[in-house]
């Protein structure tokens, strides 16, 4: 068992040394960009299943390939990735890694904000993405302000359709209501699917 530690240890520190040399690195994707591919059957046969690292830009691309590695590494080196807004609520249902959100976060902040992200977390489920970008809200409230509102729909949306856990997180952030979801925020929540969760949520927030 010690050995074996050891030798994986050794094999990490080897992979290490070879990502970091240009050298190697690149001559390794020329080798695999030479390589055949065979399938097993003639129709994968496309053009898109030979696509070279450099070429990769779209950002639905990576996540429809679930090219999450590659996704980061663009961004650890700032390579180009190409977003546009109809990718946003993409990446924002499907990524499970904080250090990706972390990394898009502070640096495709402006893109990502062309849409609204925590109406999009809300919508799309992701408890991920939403604790993440919440933690942002928390330890730096004027975000709400700018890059991180949360709409009094996103709350309504919230108490019809989310786990209760989703309501109380929202509120706790934005705490205030309009009247008219306050008077008939019972009623939306008794059309949650978990209704006696959430109007024991709604319940408590309202202190009745």
């Amino acid at each position: 068992m010690e050995i074996e530690k050891k030798n994986n240890s050794r094999n990490e520190e080897l992979f290490w040394k070879v990502i970091r040399n240009k050298y190697l690195f690149n001559y390794i994707f020329q080798v695999l960009e030479s390589m055949p591919i065979e399938f097993d059957s003639i129709s994968k046969y496309y053009i898109g299943n030979r696509i070279k690292f450099k070429n990769i830009k779209n950002l639905d691309w990576m996540i429809n390939h679930n090219q999450w590695e590659i996704l980061r590494d663009k961004l650890q080196s700032n390579t180009y990735i190409c977003i546009n807004i109809d990718m946003i609520p993409l990446f924002l249902s499907k990524c499970k890694d904080e250090s990706i959100l972390q990394l898009m976060f502070e640096k495709k902040i402006t893109e990502l904000r062309q849409r609204n992200i925590i109406d999009l977390c809300v919508n799309g489920s992701n408890e991920t993405t939403l604790n993440f970008f919440l933690s942002k809200i928390e330890e730096n409230p004027k975000l709400l302000q700018t890059c991180l509102p949360i709409y009094q729909s996103t709350i309504k949306y919230a108490i019809i359709n989310s786990p209760a856990k989703t309501f109380e997180s929202l509120i706790k952030l934005q705490p205030i209501l309009d009247e008219s979801i306050k008077e008939n925020s019972l009623q939306y929540a008794s059309l949650n699917r978990k209704h006696r969760d959430m109007i024991n949520s709604v319940k408590n927030y309202l202190k009745i």
